[in-house]
């Protein structure tokens, strides 16, 4: 299946306000901790002590509370966080450099430009999606990330029988991945019993703490990538 490429962005790069620990991050760690796409694919095994590990990419990790709990309480595994804000990548890198974590790379990009030019066929074993940006507005559904040409995208990124773990707290948003999964016969829905250690217990972020004071509950779903 052809990947349709959507002309709409997913985000909006807002002018956030960005700490002053968050700027000194990005001024002296970036080096360290985050890998920098160029014109062509991505090694990123060779980022990694060991490039023999799964490799499990969260995409759109805020401020990394989530990523960073996964890469510290798992070290047998490599993780890669993919970012747009300054203000999160800022956030993550002070805490990567903390917990002295070799197991965790950041990469600041747009995910679909990414996975398009940059990442190579059967790169990931998981990738993960925490509250992506549900764009509530009907006239704005079409900037949501998880469209029916991003999953065709995303299929060919994936190893074979890698697995795609989604949570949204917005109800149209989950039928929307939910159907866009189902409508492609090479996903297969798993049941969440079957979740990876790594993704039991993630810690609550901000953005889900709010999100259940206003009401709304976190909806999960978990596909496995199947044979052509």
């Amino acid at each position: 299946m052809q990947a349709q490429k959507n002309t709409e962005k997913s985000f909006v790069l807002r002018k956030g306000r960005v700490t002053a620990a968050q700027r000194r991050a990005l001024n002296s760690l970036k080096n360290e901790y985050t890998i920098t796409p160029g014109k062509g694919r991505l090694s990123l095994g060779e980022a990694f002590l060991d490039s023999d590990r799964k490799l499990i990419a969260d995409v759109g990790f805020g401020s990394g509370e989530s990523l960073l709990s996964m890469a510290n309480k798992h070290q047998e595994a490599n993780f890669v966080g993919i970012e747009v804000y300054s203000s999160g990548i800022g956030s993550a890198l002070n805490q990567i450099q903390k917990s002295n974590l070799t197991n965790l790379k950041i990469i600041e990009a747009d995910v679909f430009q990414l996975l398009e030019t940059n990442i190579a066929d059967e790169t990931f074993d998981v990738v993960v999606f925490l509250y992506p940006d549900p764009w509530p507005k009907r006239k704005h559904h079409k900037r949501r990330l998880l469209s029916e040409g991003f999953l065709a995208l995303l299929y060919d990124k994936i190893t074979a029988n890698g697995l795609v773990f989604c949570k949204t707290d917005w109800e149209n948003y989950y039928y929307q991945i939910k159907e866009g999964f189902s409508a492609d016969e090479r996903w297969a829905s798993e049941d969440l019993t079957n979740l990876p250690e790594y993704l039991h217990s993630l810690p609550k972020t901000k953005y889900e703490r709010k999100a259940l004071i206003e009401g709304r509950q976190p909806r999960e779903l978990f596909f496995r990538k199947a044979s052509r």
